[in-house]
């Protein structure tokens, strides 16, 4: 998901890190220097990863509309291409809580049926995981119509006026995180002393 909100971070990022040599396909940066001293020392820079800043506001906006545990919960969709709608949802069914149940049944942090979807897993990580593989298959049913497929997830097959209502509200709540998370800038003065500081005299390598 780009947007405009994107392209600032992007390229402030890379014009302050320009200098750096390789970075691995996680995000992480990786560089090393030779010092030559009378004899040859490699420093190698602590790993940081520049996707942190964005995870950091993450937690924020969760832990803003009553997430109990945000860490958590930003943690078991990191990964995810849709980190942002599966934290929306959660905040909108349950606070992400994985221990909740509704009046109907519904378990987890994403409110799960388990007549409908199957065991609904104790842990938030496989809760995460089964909410993406639904709202996924929900995506497919719709020909990718994101408000029809949240639309579904809240109110069936054929849902109401209200589950409308209800995907509208994730959606404008999914971008506003998008837009929190991608265009704040992130602590420079943090990502800088992570590339750049040499690491403890152990970590040198002669």
């Amino acid at each position: 998901m780009r947007n405009r909100f994107f392209r600032p971070l992007a390229t402030t990022v890379l014009g302050m890190f320009s200098a750096v040599a390789a970075a691995t396909a996680g995000g992480a940066a990786l560089t090393s220097a030779r010092v030559k001293t009378g004899t040859k020392k490699t420093l190698v820079a602590k790993q940081f990863n520049i996707f942190d800043a964005v995870h950091d506001q993450r937690v924020k906006f969760a832990a803003h509309h009553g997430v109990a545990d945000p860490s958590a919960l930003v943690a078991a969709v990191r990964h995810s291409p849709m980190a942002n709608l599966l934290i929306s949802v959660a905040i909108e069914e349950s606070r992400g809580d994985p221990v909740a149940v509704g009046s109907a049944g519904e378990q987890g942090a994403w409110q799960v049926k388990a007549s409908d979807w199957g065991a609904v897993p104790k842990d938030i990580h496989g809760q995460a995981g089964q909410a993406e593989k639904i709202i996924r298959n929900l995506l497919m049913c719709a020909k990718g119509n994101k408000k029809k497929a949240l639309a579904r997830y809240n109110g069936g097959t054929t849902p109401p006026g209200k589950s409308y209502r209800y995907a509208e509200r994730i959606l404008k709540r999914a971008g506003n995180l998008h837009g929190a998370a991608n265009y704040n800038q992130p602590n420079f003065k943090k990502l800088q002393e992570a590339l750049l500081a040499p690491p403890r005299s152990s970590g040198l390598i002669t």
